[in-house]
C-alpha cells in the first residue's frame, strides 16, 4: 500500500511538474510569442516610420521642386514684365517721336499752308484790285465799298449794253487826246473825252445806265412768292425757265462759274465780277454756291442768261407797277424771265 500511495504521490508530482512543465513551456511560448509581436511590431513601426520618412522627404522635394518652379515662374513673369515694361517704354518713345514728327510735320504744313495762304490771299487781293481797275475802266462800276447798294450796281453793270471793239490804231488818231497813239494806250486820260467825273455818280441806286431812256414799267404783273431759303434766286429762275429745280439750278450755274471763269460777261471775264462781289477765287464761289451757304445775285443771273440762252428782267416795285433795273442776256423766241428784286438779296418771281 505504501509503495502505491509513494507511485501515487510521484505520478502526481510528475504530472505537477509536467503541467508545470507545459505552463513554463506555455508561458516561454507566450513571451517569445510576445517577443515575436513586439519585433514584428516595431518593425512595422520601423516601416511605418521609414515610409512616413520617405513620404515626408518626397514631399519635401516635391515642395522643393514647386517652390524651384514658383521661383523659376516668377522670376520667368518678372522677366517678361520688365521685357514689357521695355518695350512699352520704347514704344512710348517711339510714339512720342511720332507724335512729334507728326506735328512737326503738320506745324510745318500749317506754315506751308498758312504762307500759301498769305500768298494767295496776297495774290488774290492784288488781282482783285487789278479787276476792280479793269471793272471801273470798262463800265465805270466803282469798287465794291464805294457803292451804297452793291446788288444794284452790280445788275447795272452786268447789264450795261456791251460797247462795240474799235480796231487799234498804233499811229492815232487818240480819241481822247488826238496824239499819235492808239486810244487805250493815251497817257493823258484814262476816260473817254465825252465821259466826265459825274457820269456814274448815281451808279447803282437808280439802277439805269442811260439816266435819259425811258424805264420800262409792268402795270399789271402777278408776284410768286419764293421761299426765304437762301435759294429765292434760283427759286425764281426756275419759275421763270419752267424746267428746272432751285437745287439743279443752282448746281448747274456754280458749275459753270466753275469750270469757265474766263469766259466774258458784259465784256469782263466772270472771275473778275466774282471778284469784285465777294473777293473770293472763282473756284472757292462757286464750291460755296453749289454748296448752298451763299445768296445767288447778279452774276447768278447774268451766267444763268448765259447758260439758258435767255433774257433776264429785273424789276423793282415802284409807283404805278414794277420798273425794269435790268436786263440781262437776250431771249431767242421766248419771254424774258421776270424777277422782282426785293432789295439787298431776296428776289422773287413775277407773273407777267
Amino acid at each position: 500500500m505504501e509503495r502505491r500511495r509513494k507511485e501515487a504521490e510521484e505520478r502526481r508530482l510528475r504530472d505537477i511538474e509536467e503541467q508545470e512543465q507545459k505552463w513554463r513551456e506555455a508561458e516561454e511560448a507566450q513571451r517569445e510569442m510576445q517577443e515575436m509581436m513586439e519585433m514584428e511590431r516595431r518593425r512595422q513601426e520601423a516601416e511605418e516610420a521609414d515610409r512616413k520618412r520617405r513620404e515626408a522627404e518626397q514631399r519635401k522635394r516635391i515642395q522643393a521642386e514647386e517652390a524651384r518652379r514658383d521661383f523659376e515662374e516668377r522670376e520667368r513673369r518678372c522677366l517678361e514684365a520688365e521685357e514689357a515694361e521695355r518695350r512699352r517704354r520704347e514704344a512710348e518713345e517711339v510714339e512720342r517721336q511720332r507724335q512729334q514728327a507728326e506735328a512737326h510735320r503738320q506745324a510745318a504744313e500749317r506754315r506751308q499752308l498758312e504762307e500759301a495762304e498769305r500768298r494767295e490771299a496776297l495774290h488774290l487781293a492784288a488781282y482783285r484790285q487789278e479787276a476792280e481797275k479793269n471793272l471801273q475802266k470798262s463800265t465805270g462800276l466803282p469798287p465794291k465799298e464805294k457803292v451804297k447798294e452793291p446788288q444794284k450796281a452790280l445788275m447795272a453793270a452786268l447789264s450795261r449794253p456791251a460797247e462795240p471793239k474799235k480796231a487799234r490804231k498804233p499811229q492815232g488818231p487818240c480819241d481822247k487826246c488826238d496824239g499819235k497813239h492808239d486810244t487805250d494806250d493815251c497817257p493823258h486820260f484814262r476816260k473817254v473825252r465825252d465821259k466826265h467825273k459825274d457820269a456814274w455818280r448815281n451808279y447803282g441806286n437808280s439802277g439805269q445806265v442811260d439816266a435819259g431812256s425811258a424805264p420800262v414799267i409792268l402795270r399789271s404783273a402777278k408776284v410768286v412768292r419764293q421761299p426765304g431759303d437762301g435759294s429765292c434766286l434760283f427759286h425764281s429762275l426756275a419759275y421763270g425757265l419752267k424746267c428746272r429745280d432751285a437745287s439743279r439750278l443752282r448746281a448747274d450755274i456754280a458749275e459753270f462759274i466753275a469750270a469757265h471763269p474766263d469766259v466774258e460777261v458784259a465784256d469782263n471775264p466772270i472771275r473778275d465780277w466774282v471778284l469784285w462781289d465777294s473777293g473770293l477765287d472763282h473756284m472757292s464761289y462757286a464750291r460755296s454756291m453749289r454748296a448752298g451757304s451763299r445768296w445767288g445775285g447778279a452774276v447768278e443771273i447774268a451766267v444763268c442768261a448765259k447758260i439758258f440762252e435767255v433774257g433776264v428782267d429785273v424789276y423793282e416795285k415802284g409807283h404805278g407797277g414794277f420798273t425794269r433795273i435790268s436786263s440781262f442776256g437776250e431771249s431767242a423766241g421766248r419771254p424774258p424771265v421776270s424777277l422782282l428784286y426785293g432789295g439787298r438779296v431776296h428776289y422773287d418771281a413775277l407773273h407777267t
